[in-house]
């Protein structure tokens, strides 16, 4: 029987889950986390301390699950670590809460859905930005018909370098990260402009990828990727980490309007009017954790270990951006030549 709080262990400790994840648990008397696992013993030391040593650490999956009674995992290992342990844990009869992206590519994302539901696990993706106040704001403008019926949402993204450490990050090993910028940055700009478009799905994609400054390392550091969507209306990803700043944009356009988020501030202009401020709540930093979002990522996933039905339509979510960004790929390749997108 499932115990009132949730306990669960931390798989992978990274920047992500020591700056992002685990402060949010260690204030949600919803969870618990009991233990971490990191090959890493520096990494397993600074997660005991930030937990006042109420945590306690393994090596090794395998050795937590034999030593550990838990109720949750949270996988946020390098992706081309997440299936075998998310097997190993649904197995174990663990629900899931994973990093982005679900896999390294489609047919494993697959595979991992069918795991979580052959054993009855829930299953729920980071989907974090979701729960940003910008993007909350600007969703709650374009459904409430601020800027008419959307027809197509553009992404700025502009980094210096790959977070988790330049060129030292494992981002930059495609066997590890299964993709560059595309990856990192596309994936969360895929939902988001799902979302914003009404929730349709994607139909077809183009792509261009580029290695600018990053020319020794595997992986894309720059990316343009053009996406249509079923029933109209397009995406436009412009996505680099070889800018000289850091800079967040998205405009959305609509048939009577226009709506501008960037660097957390939202803006709309009905056609043929200034721009005006539209009501957001204030946003922390941007930084690469994102902290702040966790909280909303908790709740839905609080909800799916109550009912996991609820989660369909995040790992849906997944499961589109893991296609869209496997065709991407498939479109570089051939200079940019438009494929469908096939779920």
């Amino acid at each position: 029987m499932m115990s009132a709080v949730l306990r669960g262990a931390l798989i992978g400790f990274g920047g992500v889950a020591e700056h992002g994840h685990l402060p949010c648990y260690l204030r949600d008397p919803r969870f618990e986390i009991c233990a971490v696992v990191d090959p890493e013993q520096a990494a397993r030391e600074r997660a005991v301390r930030a937990s006042s040593n109420r945590i306690r650490s393994y090596s090794s999956l395998g050795a937590c699950l034999s030593s550990e009674r838990l109720d949750f995992v949270n996988i946020a290992t390098p992706p081309s670590e997440h299936l075998e342990a998310i097997e190993r844990a649904a197995r174990a009869g663990l629900h899931l809460l994973v990093e982005k992206p679900l896999a390294l590519t489609f047919d494993e994302a697959l595979r991992i859905q069918r795991a979580a539901r052959r054993d009855e696990v829930a299953l729920t993706v980071v989907h974090n930005w979701h729960h940003a106040p910008p993007f909350r704001a600007a969703r709650e403008a374009v459904e409430g018909g601020a800027i008419g019926a959307p027809d197509e949402v553009e992404f700025v993204t502009e980094r210096t370098e790959p977070a988790g450490g330049g060129a030292r990050s494992w981002r930059l090993d495609a066997k590890i990260s299964g993709g560059g910028i595309l990856v990192d940055h596309g994936w969360h700009q895929l939902y988001l402009a799902r979302a914003l478009l009404g929730g349709r799905d994607p139909s077809s994609v183009q792509a261009t990828t580029e290695r600018r400054r990053w020319k020794e390392w595997s992986v894309e550091d720059t990316a343009q990727v053009h996406v249509c969507y079923q029933g109209g209306g397009r995406a436009v990803l412009r996505l680099t980490w070889a800018a000289p700043r850091r800079r967040t944009l998205v405009t959305i356009r609509g048939g009577s309007g226009i709506l501008r988020v960037e660097d957390g501030s939202v803006v709309v202009a009905a056609r043929g009017e200034p721009e005006r401020p539209w009501p957001s709540e204030r946003d922390a930093p941007d930084d690469s954790y994102h902290a702040s979002w966790f909280p909303g990522v908790l709740d839905a996933f609080a909800e799916a270990v109550r009912e996991p039905a609820s989660a369909a339509a995040n790992q849906r979510e997944a499961l589109l951006c893991q296609a869209v960004i496997g065709a991407a790929y498939r479109s570089a390749e051939r200079n940019g030549t438009e494929l469908a997108v096939e779920v």
